[in-house]
Protein backbone atom coordinates (compact mmCIF):
# COMPACT_ATOMS: atom_id res chain seq x y z
CA UNK A 1 0.00 0.00 0.00
CA UNK A 2 1.05 3.62 -0.99
CA UNK A 3 2.60 5.46 2.08
CA UNK A 4 3.48 9.20 2.77
CA UNK A 5 5.90 10.33 5.18
CA UNK A 6 5.26 14.15 6.68
CA UNK A 7 8.47 15.06 7.95
CA UNK A 8 8.02 18.13 10.30
CA UNK A 9 11.49 19.72 10.54
CA UNK A 10 12.85 22.75 12.62
CA UNK A 11 14.12 24.53 9.81
CA UNK A 12 12.19 26.84 7.26
CA UNK A 13 12.15 26.29 3.34
CA UNK A 14 14.77 28.98 2.73
CA UNK A 15 17.42 27.51 4.71
CA UNK A 16 16.36 23.79 4.53
CA UNK A 17 19.40 22.28 6.28
CA UNK A 18 17.81 19.54 7.87
CA UNK A 19 16.04 18.37 5.13
CA UNK A 20 19.41 17.57 3.53
CA UNK A 21 20.64 15.15 6.39
CA UNK A 22 17.44 13.32 6.32
CA UNK A 23 16.71 12.67 2.66
CA UNK A 24 20.64 11.98 2.28
CA UNK A 25 20.16 9.26 4.84
CA UNK A 26 16.94 7.99 3.12
CA UNK A 27 18.73 7.39 -0.32
CA UNK A 28 21.52 6.40 1.62
CA UNK A 29 19.77 3.45 3.02
CA UNK A 30 16.25 2.81 2.31
CA UNK A 31 14.96 1.43 -1.12
CA UNK A 32 12.64 4.51 -2.86
CA UNK A 33 10.21 4.05 -5.42
CA UNK A 34 6.53 5.68 -6.66
CA UNK A 35 4.88 3.71 -3.44
CA UNK A 36 6.33 5.88 -1.05
CA UNK A 37 5.63 10.15 -0.97
CA UNK A 38 8.05 12.08 1.28
CA UNK A 39 6.07 15.59 2.25
CA UNK A 40 7.96 17.89 4.63
CA UNK A 41 6.19 20.36 6.79
CA UNK A 42 8.78 23.79 7.89
CA UNK A 43 8.27 24.36 11.62
CA UNK A 44 10.74 27.19 11.21
CA UNK A 45 11.32 26.59 15.19
CA UNK A 46 10.36 23.50 17.38
CA UNK A 47 8.53 25.53 19.55
CA UNK A 48 6.16 25.84 16.48
CA UNK A 49 5.64 22.32 16.85
CA UNK A 50 1.73 22.09 17.83
CA UNK A 51 1.06 25.68 16.54
CA UNK A 52 -2.10 26.01 14.22
CA UNK A 53 -0.24 26.71 11.29
CA UNK A 54 1.82 23.19 11.60
CA UNK A 55 -1.49 21.32 12.63
CA UNK A 56 -3.44 22.89 9.61
CA UNK A 57 -0.41 21.81 7.18
CA UNK A 58 -0.42 18.56 8.50
CA UNK A 59 -4.10 17.97 8.03
CA UNK A 60 -4.15 19.48 4.47
CA UNK A 61 -1.19 16.97 3.15
CA UNK A 62 -2.88 13.69 4.95
CA UNK A 63 -6.16 14.89 3.47
CA UNK A 64 -4.44 15.65 0.18
CA UNK A 65 -2.74 11.79 0.19
CA UNK A 66 -6.36 9.72 -0.93
CA UNK A 67 -4.57 6.32 -1.95
CA UNK A 68 -2.98 5.30 1.06
CA UNK A 69 -1.63 5.79 4.45
CA UNK A 70 0.15 8.79 5.94
CA UNK A 71 2.59 8.85 8.85
CA UNK A 72 3.68 12.29 10.82
CA UNK A 73 7.19 11.94 11.92
CA UNK A 74 9.18 14.90 13.86
CA UNK A 75 12.31 15.58 13.39
CA UNK A 76 13.82 17.40 16.48
CA UNK A 77 17.13 18.16 18.26
CA UNK A 78 17.35 17.42 21.78
CA UNK A 79 19.76 20.32 22.31
CA UNK A 80 21.06 20.54 25.70
CA UNK A 81 18.82 18.57 27.50
CA UNK A 82 20.81 17.47 30.08
CA UNK A 83 21.76 20.68 30.96
CA UNK A 84 18.81 23.18 30.34
CA UNK A 85 15.72 22.80 32.14
CA UNK A 86 13.95 24.33 29.35
CA UNK A 87 15.35 22.27 26.78
CA UNK A 88 14.35 18.99 28.88
CA UNK A 89 10.73 20.35 29.39
CA UNK A 90 10.23 21.88 25.52
CA UNK A 91 11.50 17.78 24.17
CA UNK A 92 9.50 16.10 27.06
CA UNK A 93 6.20 18.11 25.94
CA UNK A 94 6.91 17.74 22.40
CA UNK A 95 7.33 13.79 22.85
CA UNK A 96 4.42 13.64 24.79
CA UNK A 97 2.45 15.62 22.04
CA UNK A 98 3.81 12.86 19.32
CA UNK A 99 2.71 10.19 21.45
CA UNK A 100 -1.02 11.62 22.28
CA UNK A 101 -1.32 11.94 18.23
CA UNK A 102 0.47 8.90 17.63
CA UNK A 103 3.20 11.07 15.85
CA UNK A 104 6.81 9.67 15.45
CA UNK A 105 9.23 10.98 16.75
CA UNK A 106 12.86 11.31 15.49
CA UNK A 107 15.36 13.03 17.74
CA UNK A 108 18.85 14.06 16.79
CA UNK A 109 21.47 14.66 20.18
CA UNK A 110 22.15 17.51 20.79
CA UNK A 111 21.51 18.51 17.04
CA UNK A 112 21.42 17.09 13.37
CA UNK A 113 25.02 18.40 12.75
CA UNK A 114 26.44 16.98 15.83
CA UNK A 115 24.67 13.72 14.58
CA UNK A 116 26.34 13.62 10.68
CA UNK A 117 29.42 15.79 10.92
CA UNK A 118 30.60 15.31 14.25
CA UNK A 119 30.61 18.78 15.53
CA UNK A 120 28.52 21.90 16.50
CA UNK A 121 27.73 24.20 13.36
CA UNK A 122 27.21 27.89 13.73
CA UNK A 123 23.68 29.07 12.72
CA UNK A 124 25.32 31.05 9.83
CA UNK A 125 27.71 28.19 8.46
CA UNK A 126 24.72 25.73 8.72
CA UNK A 127 23.31 26.04 4.51
CA UNK A 128 27.13 25.83 3.25
CA UNK A 129 27.87 22.90 5.89
CA UNK A 130 24.74 20.67 4.35
CA UNK A 131 25.55 21.69 0.74
CA UNK A 132 29.48 20.37 1.74
CA UNK A 133 27.60 16.99 3.68
CA UNK A 134 25.74 16.74 0.55
CA UNK A 135 28.09 17.07 -2.33
CA UNK A 136 30.79 15.44 -0.96
CA UNK A 137 28.73 11.96 -0.54
CA UNK A 138 29.81 12.56 3.48
CA UNK A 139 26.49 10.18 4.19
CA UNK A 140 28.49 7.35 3.59
CA UNK A 141 31.19 7.89 6.39
CA UNK A 142 28.22 7.86 8.76
CA UNK A 143 27.43 4.40 10.86
CA UNK A 144 24.55 3.19 11.15
CA UNK A 145 24.84 2.69 14.95
CA UNK A 146 24.97 6.27 15.20
CA UNK A 147 22.00 6.73 13.72
CA UNK A 148 20.06 3.59 15.50
CA UNK A 149 20.06 4.51 19.30
CA UNK A 150 17.38 3.35 21.16
CA UNK A 151 17.97 5.61 24.04
CA UNK A 152 19.61 9.81 24.07
CA UNK A 153 23.27 9.79 23.58
CA UNK A 154 25.69 12.56 22.27
CA UNK A 155 26.32 12.71 18.57
CA UNK A 156 23.40 10.39 17.80
CA UNK A 157 20.33 9.41 16.61
CA UNK A 158 17.11 6.89 16.33
CA UNK A 159 16.43 8.15 12.63
CA UNK A 160 16.80 4.36 11.18
CA UNK A 161 14.28 2.72 13.90
CA UNK A 162 11.92 5.34 12.81
CA UNK A 163 11.90 4.76 9.27
CA UNK A 164 12.46 0.92 9.23
CA UNK A 165 9.06 0.63 10.47
CA UNK A 166 7.61 2.50 6.72
CA UNK A 167 10.57 1.75 4.63
CA UNK A 168 12.47 -1.16 3.28
CA UNK A 169 16.79 -0.90 3.64
CA UNK A 170 18.73 -1.37 0.80
CA UNK A 171 21.07 -4.92 1.19
CA UNK A 172 24.10 -3.25 0.44
CA UNK A 173 24.88 -0.93 2.86
CA UNK A 174 25.67 -2.45 6.18
CA UNK A 175 27.77 0.18 7.74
Amino acid sequence: MPVQLILCVETNKRADTDSVYISETIRHWYQLNNRIKLSKVYMNTKSRYCSKAVEKEIAEKSKAFTIGDTKVIYCIDTDQYEKSIEHKKEFHNIRQYCEEHHYDLIWFCHDIEEVFLGKRVLDSQKKQEAALFRRKRKIEAVHSDSLSCRGIQSGASNILNILDQYLSRKTANVL
